[in-house]
């Protein structure tokens, strides 16, 4: 009995047990969830924003009207304050609710029910907005809906329903007010942060927490489109991502700007490998240029391309965020477009990924598109291409194959350009014709050219219909341009070094290749020549003869300060010689010019020659300079360190040897060089100026 009594009080305390667990078990089971309300949608959100036309108006709504949209953002990051944006299958809207926190009544994903009578639509800079009609300032405004009146506009539906962003490219992004995708939850494939902004957080950390705007591209389109960023957003002080991918976000617009809205950082899913930062082989430039089919492509992914700049920064003749680039001799080349000014200099050699960049043409002439500067590296400098020659008639029939590659031509006239200088169009011609182009901003814009050329090396572009070539320089060690002999006659005939001229035929005029100059500048080699005293150089003149001009006179060699007219007329030692006055340009302005057409082949010019001072009843001194000029009219001349280092003529008799030794100034220019020994500053002292006279002058190189 007393075991049946043990077992029952063990069954019975079970039973209890029992109805205590179920009794706690339903107590803490949750409220079954939300579920959409018994309302008629009505509208689509479409349909809704149709009723405003116009921006800037407030449209009230005063029909029944109900529409229905999934949340797609809220202000759960702080990205956006007392605004949710709702969507269906046809658009999306901004609804200004005016309370805090809205993530806790309206997560993302929640159905939520808008009853629209009473409430209005307008836009804040074409971006629409549903919010309710009130007067601020005594000005009709759209503002948020008051917390107090929520409940009866918005209802709270079902929780849980999925948000798909809708995948697009930026070309679907329209910019009217009454685009789909605005206010629409968007992804976009292949996006990343541009160079300039990989190194910035999403906005500004700072006191002021403005918000900021960040840059976004595309691998394959190279287009581009803005993230906006609150200072508020919790995400403000993360750097951004580095890499590239998918970018989820809400499409809005600031009057004709297209912008994005991430809603947290997990919107931006930028985890592989930035654009064309995968492996990759070389691709040639003609099997490139081939891929171009008439429209702008993007290059396949994997290539890049090598070759040698052809194209001189430094001179300002090309942008300067391109260059032209040419595989190697007789190969293909091409213009590359850098996405800002780059420091590429002449002859490096560079290999540059061009994976998924844009290949197109640019007024005809064909081009790599805005790449990043990151992509080009420079594997060599001083690398050199030997153009290939041929014939203006030649250059034209094979130029869409020779585009952007380096060739040379002449002989050949040339004419036309700004009054006679390289700015501008010249028309080269052989028989055929061909444009040579230098940019305004070129340094050398402002030289003349010479009308006859023996040879001109440059590169290969178009510009619409007008093909053209352009010069990286038409002095220097380049020898673009090789002159066949100026308009202002021919130079000093520098065959044989060392090259001498002692003056004692000057009866006859002046040797070939040498000048003399008045109202010579720091900038100009002279207004016109010196007037020769008398009527001829065939008659000597006396040292103390005071009128202005240029004259034959008896060198000082053999002769002394007191040597009569008899022994000077008599002397066959001549010198060439001037005489300054206060006339306009001789005072300063006086020069002795020696033109050299070319130095080609030659290098470490030295010039020697006698300066005399010849008539020492005089009260004034005169100082010179040597200086050297490129080009045909150089528009600047460059001083020459001379031995003895100060040369001046006064009233002391007698003749100085004097020395220059150009270093490698000269060497080996295809432009006319000039050189000259000239007064640029005013004469010192009172009374009469220098008989000046310049002797047994030889210039001499290797």
């Amino acid at each position: 009995m007393r075991q049946i009594i043990h077992t029952l009080n063990i069954l019975f305390t079970l039973a209890i047990t029992s109805m205590l667990f179920n009794s706690c078990k339903k107590e803490f089971d949750a409220p079954p969830p939300p579920a959409d309300p018994n309302l008629t949608v009505t509208h689509t959100i479409k349909q809704l924003k149709a009723l405003h036309a116009n921006s800037g108006t407030i449209d009230v709504i005063n029909t029944d009207m109900v529409v229905a949209g999934v949340v797609v953002a809220n202000d759960k990051s702080g990205n956006l304050y007392k605004e949710i944006y709702i969507q269906d299958g046809t658009s999306g809207i901004s609804v200004q609710l005016d309370v805090a926190g809205l993530h806790n009544s309206y997560p993302i994903g929640r159905k939520v029910f808008i009853k629209c009578k009473g409430l209005a639509l307008s836009d804040y800079n074409r971006l629409t907005q549903l919010g309710i009609k009130a007067t601020v300032n005594n000005a009709p405004s759209l503002q948020a809906i008051a917390s107090n009146l929520i409940s009866q506009f918005v209802v709270g539906g079902s929780l849980n329903n999925p948000v798909t962003p809708k995948v697009v490219t930026l070309n679907q992004l329209g910019t009217l007010m009454s685009d789909d995708m605005i206010g629409s939850l968007i992804q976009l494939n292949n996006y990343e942060f541009v160079p300039a902004d990989t190194s910035k957080t999403f906005s500004d950390t700072s006191a002021y927490k403005n918000a900021q705007n960040l840059t976004v591209r595309n691998c394959q389109a190279n287009s581009s489109i803005i993230i906006r960023t609150s200072g508020y957003a919790d995400f403000a002080g993360i750097n951004v991502p580095n890499g590239n991918g998918t970018l989820t976000a809400v499409y809005t617009v600031f009057g004709s700007t297209r912008q994005l809205l991430v809603r947290d950082t997990s919107d931006v899913k930028f985890y592989t490998p930035r654009c064309g930062q995968g492996a990759t082989t070389v691709i040639n430039i003609s099997d490139l240029r081939a891929l171009y089919n008439g429209t702008s492509i993007a290059v396949p992914d994997g290539k890049r391309i090598t070759g040698i700049v052809i194209s001189d920064r430094l001179t300002n003749n090309l942008n300067s965020q391109n260059i032209v680039l040419q595989q190697g001799n007789n190969l293909s080349g091409i213009q590359v477009r850098f996405e800002a000014p780059h420091s590429f200099s002449l002859g490096d050699s560079i290999d540059i990924n061009v994976s998924l960049q844009e290949l197109s043409e640019f007024n005809q002439t064909m081009q790599v598109n805005n790449i990043p500067l990151a992509y080009a590296i420079v594997k060599a400098t001083g690398k050199s291409i030997t153009p290939r020659i041929a014939t203006l008639a030649e250059i034209n029939t094979n130029f869409e194959a020779w585009e952007s590659t380096l060739v040379k031509t002449g002989p050949a006239t040339m004419s036309g350009g700004t009054s006679g200088t390289y700015a501008g169009n010249i028309t080269m011609n052989d028989g055929a014709s061909l444009v040579l182009y230098t940019a305004t901003a070129a340094s050398f814009a402002g030289q003349s050219f010479p009308p006859n050329v023996a040879s001109v090396t440059g590169y290969l572009l178009q510009f619409n219909t007008v093909r053209e070539m352009s010069i990286r320089n038409p002095g220097g060690t380049l020898n673009d341009i090789v002159s066949a002999g100026g308009a202002s006659g021919s130079g000093l005939e520098l065959t044989t070094s060392p090259y001498s001229q002692n003056f004692n035929s000057i009866a006859s005029g002046l040797p070939k290749g040498i000048f003399v100059k008045i109202g010579a500048t720091a900038s100009i080699a002279g207004t016109g020549d010196m007037p020769v005293y008398g009527t001829s150089l065939a008659t000597g003149t006396l040292w103390n003869q005071t009128s202005a001009g240029l004259k034959n006179f008896a060198s000082a060699t053999g002769l002394i300060a007191t040597s009569d007219a008899a022994a000077q007329n008599a002397a066959t030692n001549r010198a060439l010689g001037i005489r300054q006055t206060s006339s306009t340009g001789y005072d300063p302005g006086s020069s002795f010019l020696l033109k050299i057409d070319n130095t080609i082949g030659k290098s470490n010019l030295q010039l020697g020659f006698l300066l005399q001072s010849l008539d020492n009843s005089i009260g004034r001194t005169t100082i010179w300079k040597v200086q050297y000029g490129i080009g045909d009219n150089p528009s600047s001349f460059t001083d020459a360190t001379t031995n003895p280092a100060t040369l001046t003529t006064a009233n002391v008799f007698g003749a100085t040897a004097v020395s220059v030794n150009f270093g490698s100034a000269l060497n080996n220019i295809g432009q006319t060089v000039w050189i000259r020994i000239v007064t640029l500053s005013a004469t010192t002292g009172t009374g009469s100026r220098a008989s000046t006279s310049i002797d047994d002058l030889n210039i001499s190189w290797n």
